[in-house]
């Protein structure tokens, strides 16, 4: 198998002690020069040495710190070398070079300091807007293909943001393909889902892994069933229950070997460097002895199976040697780094303002990085981006009618003048605003005679006396106030009740003038005429029995004539008023009724809605 990555992930060894009769021994596990070479414990090769298994990561770039840019922004992956945007749902490349630690539009920020240098990628399991198939993935071609039949170890690290609900777990998954040109997968189908969802890809394996502003460390085994040439790292298939919270995560150090090509692990690395709590810890075994090494010299007193970092300690390379029945081991190596906080943050202030960072003082637009030092000892890199808007001003000249309330924003003006009044920009700046107010003399207006007198049932149209010329919009309303006409002269106006109406009129220059008239129906003197004899003698006079009605009459409900004895001689019934209605012949079952008196019975109903009985006596005569 060709070696492309080396480094010391774990190593087994055993450790030889030069020796010479002449001169002083090295002894690799105290800290200090013994044989005065210059080269102290580890250091000193020809005294304390193993020999040791290198890995070597199948996986491309597995710590993502080979880079052709810096991102700085979201979708970025192609700043990294070797990796390429598996999906059409595109992950993100994150790194400390410029401060983006995550997806801006979350907004996710990625826990600190990274497991292996200054960098990692991060990729969504799910999408609020977008549903739960969204899933991003990023890829690599091996750097040679697996062999078949080979058991091969994952040993990589999932990173978790800060108490971010719906992004504390997950199950991350690894997908293999036969053919490097099957990177990217799916399309221009940004909800493809995963890569089993297309031909060519197998699940290879798939951990559920959950963590809170920490990076975890993962170990998986498979056995490879075909000779793979690309990975593809991710969510799994299945639906993240939390998609509509937009969950996020992220991963780095990616090391693919056969199993072989390990040695010990850490077991965990927990806590953070800034906040003094970073412990690095291996599996801790009956019958081991332990030593940490810095740098390669040994640390005096640290000989538990974990170790306890803080920003007191120097920065550089940590491990230990795991002694068991004489033969040791070296553990991985952790890489201390006491990293910066990045705080991008984007300021609007307006002209002669300031903005203030620590003791740096800002005033200009532009983009700036002040380093502050935080409560926790470490660095604080603000990187601000500041935009510095002009104050603004206009002037407005306008009119109002005279007599009339103007409104300039919440000002209530009723004067002519010169105002000044002070708006906020978008940008929180002031914009003063200068009104130049005049106002339109009234016209000479309209008017009405009033009151008008009208029987219930009459029409009248309503002229006014007088109207300034200047007037060109005429509108009738209510006593309600509602329109009802849009007319100079009301013609054939008909109210059933008295009530007030008004006229408005508007001048060209959009002032108003009005008047009120107030009508009065008279509903006293409404009644129906009933004569008291009739000749149905066919000479074309007054030959039928009827009523004469009034303009105020809406409905004849009944219409009913009875003989002497009482009994129904003719009815009629619902009669609208206006229509013709002839009245009663004089017949009875179609013979001429007898001469003599009669008794009528009409049920009236008015325009107004009012009812009226007329009963009385009719004479028929021949």
């Amino acid at each position: 198998m060709t070696k492309q990555i080396l480094k010391h992930i774990s190593l087994i060894c055993l450790l030889i002690i030069g020796a010479n009769s002449l001169q002083a021994q090295e002894i690799c596990d105290n800290g200090i020069d013994d044989d005065g070479d210059g080269f102290v414990d580890l250091n000193d090769e020809e005294d304390c040495f193993c020999n040791s298994l290198i890995e070597s990561s199948l996986i491309p770039n597995p710590s993502f710190e080979e880079m052709s840019c810096c991102p700085n922004a979201n979708e970025m992956l192609n700043c990294a070398e070797s990796w390429i945007q598996a999906s059409e749902a595109t992950s993100d490349y994150v790194h400390i070079c410029e401060g983006y630690l995550g997806n801006t539009s979350i907004p996710a920020v990625a826990p600190l300091p990274f497991p292996d240098g200054e960098g990692g990628v991060g990729f969504r399991d799910g999408q609020s807007f977008a549903g739960p198939n969204y899933k991003e993935y990023v890829g690599a071609c091996l750097t040679e293909p697996m062999v078949i039949g080979v058991t091969y170890r994952l040993d990589f690290f999932v990173g978790f943001q800060n108490n971010v609900v719906g992004s504390t777990s997950f199950d991350m998954a690894f997908f293999g393909s036969t053919d490097c040109n099957a990177l990217p997968f799916g399309g221009d189908v940004f909800d493809i889902g995963c890569p089993t969802n297309v031909s060519g890809y197998v699940e290879l394996t798939q951990q559920t892994v959950s963590g809170n502003n920490e990076w975890v460390n993962v170990v998986v085994e498979f056995e490879a069933d075909q000779a793979y040439e690309v990975i593809v790292l991710g969510p799994s298939c299945s639906a993240n229950t939390n998609w509509a919270l937009d969950p996020y995560f992220y991963a780095d150090r990616l090391a693919l070997a056969e199993v072989n090509a390990f040695g010990v692990p850490f077991e965990s690395v927990t806590g953070s460097v800034c906040q003094d709590n970073l412990v690095v810890t291996v599996e801790n075994e009956p019958g081991e002895t332990y030593q940490w090494y810095f740098e390669g010299i040994a640390i005096v007193g640290e000989t538990n199976a974990s170790i306890t970092l803080d920003t007191d300690d120097p920065e550089g390379i940590y491990m230990v040697i795991i002694t068991t029945n004489g033969e040791c081991n070296y553990s991985k190596e952790y890489d201390l780094r006491i990293p910066p906080y990045y705080a991008p943050i984007n300021i609007d202030i307006c002209e002669n303002e300031n903005y203030i960072v620590g003791t740096d003082t800002f005033d200009m637009s532009g983009y700036y990085e002040t380093t502050i030092e935080a409560v926790d000892a470490c660095d604080s890199i603000v990187q601000l981006t500041l935009d510095v808007s002009s104050n603004a001003s206009s002037f407005f000249r306008d009119t109002f009618c005279e007599g009339e309330l103007y409104r300039f924003f919440d000002l209530e003006l009723t004067m002519p003048g010169d105002y000044e009044y002070t708006l906020a920009t978008v940008a929180g700046c002031d914009s003063i605003v200068q009104l130049e107010l005049s106002t339109i003399p009234l016209s000479l207006g309209v008017n009405i005679t009033s009151p008008i007198d009208l029987i219930l049932g009459e029409t009248v149209d309503i002229v006014p006396d007088f109207y300034d010329p200047r007037l060109i919009l005429f509108s009738w309303f209510d006593e309600n106030y509602l329109a009802f006409a849009e007319s100079l002269v009301l013609e054939n106006y008909q109210t059933y009740t008295s009530t007030s109406i008004y006229l408005e009129s508007i001048d060209i220059y959009g002032c108003l003038a009005k008047d009120t008239v107030e009508v009065r129906v008279d509903k006293e003197n409404i009644r129906l005429y009933v004569p008291n004899a009739f000749s149905p003698d066919g000479n074309g006079q007054n030959d039928f029995f009827k009523y004469y009605e009034s303009i105020a009459l809406a409905t004849v409900k009944t219409f009913a004539i009875f003989d002497r004895w009482g009994a129904e001689v003719y009815r009629e019934e619902n009669i609208s008023g206006g229509e013709p209605f002839l009245g009663w012949d004089g017949k009875i079952r179609g013979e001429d009724a007898a001469i003599g008196v009669y008794a009528y019975f009409i049920e009236a109903i008015f325009l107004d809605g009012s009812e009226k009985v007329y009963k009385g006596d009719v004479s028929l005569l021949r």
